[in-house]
């Protein structure tokens, strides 16, 4: 467990100073910062809708396994949906307070943007349902 974990701070690390990088053109360190956490806070809420809606129609036999599995599917999602959106949503704003591109151009990009997070929505739904199957279905074998 300890290397999931691990992992998982990882991640964030990486996922954190890639956003860093995509913010160089924002005024102060703490408009980068209050962009991280509230971008994370809202990929944390996101994620946690993402994985009750893929939990229907599952049963878990106790709570305790509940929280465990919810605990780190939710810390594993967080920042590859960060991946997918934030440094790229950083950019996108960088570049428009940069005037570097043309709004019909920003919009471009926030569409497609759109597109790809709308589609990694879906693919997770399923992926995390697969997951929480294969978990529910691996205690049951164990406890026979």
């Amino acid at each position: 467990m300890a290397v999931i974990y691990f992992i998982i701070i990882i991640l964030f690390l990486v996922l954190f100073l890639w956003i860093w990088n995509n913010t160089k053109d924002f005024e102060d360190n703490l408009k980068k910062i209050k962009f991280i956490a509230i971008g994370i806070i809202a990929l944390f809420i996101i994620t946690f809708i993402i994985f009750n809606i893929s939990k229907v129609g599952i049963t878990y036999s106790n709570k305790e396994i509940l929280k465990q599995v919810r605990r780190i599917a939710v810390l594993l999602c967080v920042p590859i949906n960060g991946y997918l959106s934030l440094p790229h949503i950083a950019k996108i704003i960088s570049d428009i307070k940069t005037n570097s591109i043309d709004d019909e151009k920003s919009k471009k990009r926030i569409i497609i943007l759109t597109i790809i997070i709308i589609i990694a929505i879906i693919f997770e739904i399923f992926y995390l349902k697969d997951f929480q199957k294969g978990i529910v279905e691996s205690l049951m074998n164990s406890a026979k």
